[in-house]
């Protein structure tokens, strides 16, 4: 927390260049993290899948995916469709 404040307050003495430079930063930091979910979110429906064609409950594909139950009964219902 104090160095995020700190961080706040320091950017009233930077140039328009720096901010736009921490901003840039934090918008790549965000999009990287935001990719790396993705990824890990295809991989747990990947897992999924395979796990419903073994004809595995729900509870135990959520539990081992991280996925939520709507999640992976809409997987099985693609499945089926």
């Amino acid at each position: 927390g104090l160095k995020s404040a700190y961080t706040e307050a320091d950017k009233h003495v930077w140039t328009k260049k720096d901010l736009e430079a921490y901003s840039y930063a934090r918008m790549r930091e965000t999009d990287e993290k935001t990719e790396k979910m993705m990824a890990e979110e295809k991989k747990a429906k990947e897992i999924a899948k395979k796990t419903i064609l073994k004809n595995a409950d729900n509870e135990f594909i959520a539990d081992i995916t991280g996925l939520t139950i709507e999640q992976v009964e809409e997987l099985r219902n693609e499945k089926n469709n």
